[in-house]
């Protein structure tokens, strides 16, 4: 019988139908992220490494979001006003005995994934706020190409103190490049401002011997294509706005799908039943399962940032899985 690793690995990294479907909230440990101060600030909100202000959130689970004033509103003085993060200032070694011992450590048992937030165009939003961004990427396309091409080298550096410390075995780069009716920008302005630069960061990844997912949220059916061909394994957290089953009966040989659950939906909801949260994980197992290369997610935000009360609201949606899934 495999372990819920190798199990994980087989949809996910070799895109085969796995023994059971694999429950990303559960086989995996999940680092980075939101334990990266030098990217979205301190713990209860401040500067991050660029100098953006983060404020600590209620309504969305006590995560972290950009505001006050845009550091930068001339994306052509990029150069002068930018700064980056030092990455050799943060502790990497303290920091991963952290989150491993926070998150657990049995490698041989899970997989290890290392979550690399706010992605290229994400990046350049958190400087100058969402509408001058996407005006910026039609006025001065190649400014923005240059600050992408400066974010990815940031990555890169931080892709290699990754691998030294962590030795994951996925990083996932976040970037929300779309809304729940669609993308932020035309599939023509990513593939020319933005899946080039996503590409050379999956190709870093793949330097270090790890393989690279992407986190979009939103309706981004329309470049799972481009994914695929800059070689991407896996697309997450996939929402069913997105026609997941039409992706999976066509790609799946190619690229594989986490999530499904309806987290916009009543079954994400802080006040869901355990009943509503039952129906949604038995229509992902029921409706994507069968087709392999399908990682279920699910989760709820909850009020506050108290992490016992994440974990409570995870309990009911890991027991339907445990329910549903087929072995």
């Amino acid at each position: 019988m495999l372990t819920p690793k190798e199990n994980f690995l087989m949809a996910a990294v070799e895109h085969k139908k796995p023994e059971w479907v694999p429950n990303e909230m559960s086989d995996v440990i999940m680092v980075g992220g939101a334990f990266e101060s030098f990217e979205n600030g301190p713990a209860g909100g401040g500067l991050d490494g660029f100098g953006v202000t983060w404020h600590a959130t209620e309504s969305a689970g006590g995560q972290p979001v950009p505001g006050g004033k845009p550091v930068l509103d001339d994306v052509t003085r990029w150069e002068e006003v930018v700064k980056f993060p030092n990455l050799d200032e943060f502790d990497w070694e303290g920091s991963a005995a952290m989150q491993f011992g926070i998150m657990g450590a049995d490698r041989d048992q899970r997989v290890v994934e290392y979550g690399i937030w706010n992605g290229q165009f994400l990046r350049l939003t958190h400087l100058m706020g969402f509408e001058n961004a996407l005006c910026a990427m039609l006025e001065e396309p190649e400014a923005c190409d240059a600050l992408f091409s400066a974010i990815t080298d940031y990555k890169i550096e931080l892709v290699e103190r990754v691998a030294q410390h962590f030795k994951p075995d996925i990083i996932t780069n976040y970037d929300d490049i779309a809304t729940e009716r669609g993308l932020f920008m035309s599939p023509g302005t990513y593939r020319s401002l933005i899946k080039p630069h996503h590409k050379r960061l999956n190709e870093a990844i793949k330097a270090q011997g790890i393989v690279p997912f992407i986190h979009t949220c939103g309706k981004c059916e329309d470049v799972i294509p481009d994914y695929i061909e800059i070689g991407t394994a896996a697309w997450s957290s996939a929402q069913p706005m997105n026609d997941i089953a039409g992706i999976l009966q066509k790609y799946g040989r190619q690229i594989a799908v986490v999530g499904g659950y309806d987290t916009n939906g009543r079954a994400g909801l802080e006040a869901a039943t355990n009943e509503e949260i039952e129906a949604d994980v038995k229509r992902c197992m029921e409706t994507y399962g069968p087709y392999g290369s399908y990682v279920f997610m699910g989760f709820r935000l909850v009020s506050g940032s108290d992490m016992m009360a994440f974990l409570g609201a995870l309990a009911p949606i890991n027991a339907a899985v445990e329910k549903y899934k087929k072995r």
